[in-house]
């Protein structure tokens, strides 16, 4: 059966733009946790998820598209210098192409050995690595990168995010390429809330943005590539002031705190630093890198770290002269037989730049069904280049007359199917576009016409419904809490009776104005258990329309409104904020705990291809939403 679903910024507008994932009280005592697993990985369990019970330390064959990020931006010209020597770089430096060698490292195997002609990184068969999988040394795994299990299976990212960009977005790669990943963390035992608690504590998760702001888990990327990530400048420069003001260590994010400390220099201008020339490319890095040998080492940079203990040099470029040493290699030009990363870089940037929006997407198919007469299901698949963030999926009628209407929705850009639930009788073509943060691609071609057919018997009373009705619930979503139903789209002077389901409770009768349009306010009947419940509207006993909602279950006697620990503590941080100030705390906790239960789900259907999402028509259960 295809599942309904809607998406998660759809699921926060229903509570009146409730974050999800409320982020952890900077004071929460969290303990330092590595590994629980699923109860279903205990031995003897049938257990058939690629990723769920991977034991920690192991080796994890992923395919890259599957990972989701835990920072929320990219230093691009690491990527750019990446991108350039895999596709523009040079015999005598890369006989063998520098992809592949990146590959080999990241997959525990050191370095390249052999590439055959036509060698691909999508059959590893066509090149060696120098180290044999099986014989991976203590080395070899330490420079691999790095991935947490959370809730539902997801394997998170903590350490590759360039790496796995760069392999998405060159030529010879794409997101379905495969690569180890060495666990550094099985935490997919927890619930949503206490996994991103356990991410903080851990330091594996970086929530910053490129300008140095706080966000939350919500704010994170679904996917690696370029289009998905911000561009932060900072984490640009010091990539290129590796080993001669720092070396690279295991910390996590370990640029993103230099960085911090970065952006608090006054002195050092990096906003007005241009990547299109070498040589101020070079003098920023001499001028950043000086300054961080200079530091003490017991100076604390950010997230509690020492100088030292983020990689400090004793000395600049490592004691040798700048025409020695790692500053050297980095200043070759690119008529060098072994150009810089700078000269690298710079070269990419001067061919067409490769951040583009998406191309035209192929037609996709549509068909009627699964589950109703009235359902039409979209499917597509993904542009060939310029990876989108969203998708918009449109139903047009092929006849343009009287009474024909179009369906339009946005969706995630993970996405390839979508369902289109209450579509009234007639022919329609679907179309997609593809968005992501440069452009939209044009339309694509039309699917093959589908037909749904006209179900009214001749002489029987007129379908009650429009077809375009819909409802709005906001107020307290709390079992004795105080609600507003509003609906649109309905008949004029149509009586609808507004029921909670699932088991049906009247909350009351409303009559449709002139314009279709109705108010009526309810309260919950108190007994309501919490969880996932469906506001209704029927006329003459057929249900028109649908919104679904979350009810958190009232508060046990004496317990107040403390909704969590954190707030029972008196420390409101441990709640999202709701943007609607008649919620209550508890009836926010309640809401952002099933909202974690309903993202770990959507985010098992992405990871399984099964992508549909909802439409706004009668009878639907969607919400309309913002972007995702």
């Amino acid at each position: 059966m295809l599942i309904r679903a809607v998406g998660a910024a759809a699921i926060a507008t229903a509570v009146g733009g409730a974050a999800l994932i409320a982020p952890a009280p900077a004071n929460a005592a969290v303990p330092s946790t590595t590994d629980i697993p699923a109860a279903s990985c205990a031995a003897g369990g049938s257990v058939t998820d690629p990723y769920l019970c991977a034991p920690v330390d192991s080796l994890l064959d992923v395919r890259i598209g599957d990972v989701r990020p835990t920072q929320p931006s990219l230093g691009y010209d690491e990527v750019f210098y990446k991108l350039g020597r895999y596709e523009q770089g040079v015999a005598t430096q890369d006989p063998y192409g520098k992809s592949f060698g990146d590959w080999c490292e990241a997959n525990g195997q050191d370095d390249v050995a052999t590439a055959a002609a036509g060698a691909t990184l999508h059959d590893p068969s066509t090149f060696t690595c120098t180290i044999a999988k099986g014989a991976e040394t203590t080395k070899s795994i330490a420079a691999m990168k790095t991935v947490v299990i959370g809730p539902g299976g997801i394997p998170y990212l903590t350490d590759g995010h360039h790496t796995l960009t760069s392999f998405a977005e060159t030529l010879d790669g794409g997101l379905d390429l495969h690569v180890r990943l060495r666990v550094l963390g099985n935490l997919s035992g927890l619930s949503e809330a206490d996994f991103w608690s356990t991410m903080q504590a851990n330091k594996w998760v970086w929530l910053k943005d490129v300008n140095g702001d706080d966000i939350t888990p919500n704010d994170l990327p679904n996917g690696v590539g370029l289009a998905n990530f911000d561009n932060d400048p900072y984490r640009s420069i010091l990539y290129f002031g590796r080993d001669i003001g720092y070396t690279a260590g295991t910390i996590p994010f370990q640029e993103f705190y230099w960085g911090e400390w970065l952006r608090s220099r006054t002195d050092i201008d990096v906003k007005g630093w241009d990547q299109t020339d070498p040589a101020a490319t070079l003098a920023l890095v001499k001028k950043i890198t000086e300054a961080q040998v200079a530091l003490p080492d017991d100076q604390v940079i950010a997230g509690g770290f020492t100088a030292k203990e983020l990689g400090k040099l004793a000395q600049w470029n490592d004691g040798k002269k700048p025409t020695g040493g790692e500053f050297d290699k980095l200043s070759k030009p690119y008529s060098d037989k072994k150009p810089g990363k700078v000269a690298h870089m710079t070269h990419y940037l001067a061919a067409p730049r490769p951040l583009t929006a998406p191309t035209t997407p192929a037609a996709p198919t549509a068909a009627v069904g699964p589950e109703s007469a009235t359902d039409v299901s979209v499917i597509w698949s993904v542009p060939a280049s310029g990876r989108p963030l969203s998708y918009t999926v449109k139903l047009s009628p092929v006849d343009d007359g009287a009474g024909s209407q179009s369906y339009a929705e946005t969706v995630d850009g993970n996405a390839d199917i979508h369902l289109f639930t209450g579509v009234k009788p007639g022919a329609y073509t679907a179309t997609i576009t593809a968005t992501n943060k440069i452009g939209t691609s044009q339309t694509s071609p039309a699917s093959a016409p589908v037909t749904i057919a006209d179900t009214t018997e001749p002489g029987t009373p007129g379908d009650p419904a429009t077809g375009d009705e819909k409802l709005v619930v906001t107020g307290s979503l709390t079992a004795g809490g105080r609600v507003t139903i509003d609906g649109s789209g309905f008949r004029a002077g149509a009586v609808v009776t507004i029921e909670l389901h699932s088991d049906p409770v009247v909350l009351g009768t409303a009559t449709a104005s002139p314009q279709g349009v109705l108010s009526l306010s309810a309260t919950i009947p108190a007994s309501t258990p919490g969880g996932s419940h469906t506001v209704v509207a029927l006329i003459d006993g057929v249900q028109v329309a649908g919104q679904a909602v979350q009810i958190a279950a009232a508060p046990a006697a004496g317990s107040g409104a403390a909704g969590s620990a954190g707030a029972a503590a008196g420390d409101p941080a441990a709640l999202a904020s709701t943007g609607v100030d008649s919620l209550p705390a508890a009836a926010l906790a309640a809401l952002a705990l099933a909202a974690g239960v309903v993202l770990m789900l959507l985010r098992q259907i992405r990871r399984t291809g099964r992508r549909p999402g909802a439409s706004g028509a009668a009878g639907s259960a969607s919400i309309d939403g913002t972007e995702v």
